[in-house]
């Protein structure tokens, strides 16, 4: 592989990774938000359950993908290293 398409990778996978965190951190943040509003009596308990559950599904799915993507950069690591033969056995 080529030096351009290896930057090319391993920026795709840090966009990939900061775009997961970000949406998990997001989500966290909305959950939050969620409980203020039934605390101050702008949501029911139906609504706030409904929302909760919706964010949640959608942090479970950002932290997949998120999981998804740094276990296939461990894996493209481990590839170049055997590869290049740097991973032992002389």
């Amino acid at each position: 592989m080529s030096i351009e398409g290896a930057i090319l990778v391993w920026l795709a996978i840090g966009a990939g990774i900061a775009g997961g965190v970000f949406l998990v951190a997001r989500s966290a943040v909305q959950i939050g938000s969620v409980a203020y509003r039934v605390i101050e009596k702008q949501l029911t308990a139906k609504e706030a359950t409904q929302q909760t559950a919706i964010l949640t599904l959608g942090m479970a799915a950002a932290l997949l993908v998120t999981a998804l993507i740094a276990g296939y950069a461990i894996w493209f690591i481990f590839g170049m290293l055997l590869d290049n033969g740097l991973a032992g056995g002389g």
